[in-house]
């Protein structure tokens, strides 16, 4: 275990003060059925397959941009997929070679847009540098600025196309709408301190009302709104909302209340670490497994197994520690536990 105990410390000083937020945010919305966005792993076996893959990727990306202008300019049921191959480029029978229905598609097209936000927010997170007010204007920034690049998505959404698809796509909009209120409530808690957390849910709410109907005005109307001037001025109208309720004013919204969104928010997270125990029970029911192996699997279950207190330079030190053992379901493993802390 000697090796071990060098990466825990190689680890350990790096992520001991990590910042709550990366802890406490729930899981982002996960891979859909073609899998191709940014938490599945790509690995490439040779060149051509990674050419291969490259253009794949490119192909579904294409059709998916142009699915979502269709849709935005249609409507989802008169538009058919016939319509959205011929704008792609594509033969018809190919086009379900990428998606294996209209309904799959429209999933995509949420799923690969809020990854891509949600990849970029993480992104943001990291840097030490920003303040907590800094770091939540950044990410409202890029935020807007995603949504102005791709207007036919706020159409989409505000059009209530997404609520006519199916079940699956409202289950996802469900989702993503609980998975960004968290994100705004956490941003809120580190702004304003654990004082505003009995009225959080009151100011996210308001505060992505807010940005809902700029939304409006720069993606259907085509308002000429810079994102990063819109972004400073929402919280600064957020200063406000806040200082207004924390002056003995009493929100509407507690956790009570809002259990589903919470429960939304914290489902997929929970899910990530049962499947990371599951790997690990079954990585110490193989036999022979050598002694040192099996104490680094039972150390990584009890610490998952904390939960939201579980330190996650430990788990990185234990992983890094297993990796050189190439044991059978390791891969499985590892993404488990990188999706379980995203």
């Amino acid at each position: 275990m000697c090796s071990f105990l060098r990466c825990m410390r190689r680890f350990s000083s790096g992520r001991q003060n990590a910042n709550r937020w990366q802890n406490d945010r729930a899981g982002w919305p996960d891979n859909g059925p073609s899998g191709i966005f940014f938490h599945g792993k790509i690995d490439y076996n040779g060149h051509e397959e990674g050419v291969r893959k490259e253009k794949t990727l490119g192909r579904k990306e294409d059709i998916i941009e142009t699915a979502m202008k269709l849709f935005a300019e249609k409507g989802y049921h008169a538009t058919s997929m016939q319509e959205i191959a011929e704008r792609s480029g594509v033969a018809k029978g190919s086009i379900y070679n990428y998606f294996k229905s209209k309904e799959e598609l429209a999933v995509s097209i949420f799923r690969y847009h809020y990854e891509v936000l949600f990849h970029q927010l993480k992104q943001i997170e990291a840097d030490p540098s920003l303040t907590a007010r800094e770091r939540f204007c950044r990410q409202l920034t890029v935020q807007i600025q995603l949504f102005d690049e791709h207007k036919e998505l706020v159409q989409m959404q505000l059009g209530e196309q997404a609520v006519k698809v199916s079940h699956e796509v409202q289950h996802l909009v469900f989702r993503i709408r609980a998975h960004t209120l968290h994100w705004y409530r956490r941003a809120i808690e580190d702004i304003y301190g654990e004082q505003v957390r009995p009225v959080s849910f009151d100011c996210a709410t308001m505060l992505n009302g807010m940005l809902k109907e700029y939304l409006i005005y720069l993606a259907v109307d085509r308002k000429p709104l810079l994102p990063e001037k819109l972004a400073p001025f929402l919280l600064d109208r957020l200063d406000a909302i806040v200082a207004s309720l924390l002056d003995g004013k009493t929100g509407l919204l507690d956790e009570t209340m809002m259990a589903d969104y919470m429960a939304a928010a914290t489902q997929e997270r929970s899910q990530w670490k049962e499947r990371a125990i599951s790997c690990l029970e079954r990585m110490a029911a193989l036999r022979p497994v050598e002694d040192d192996i099996l104490r680094s699997l039972r150390l990584l279950k009890e610490e998952l197994e904390k939960g939201e207190t579980a330190r996650r330079f430990m788990v990185e030190a234990l992983l890094l520690y297993l990796a050189k053992y190439s044991l059978p379901l390791y891969n499985e493993l590892k993404e488990a536990i990188e999706r379980y802390f995203d």
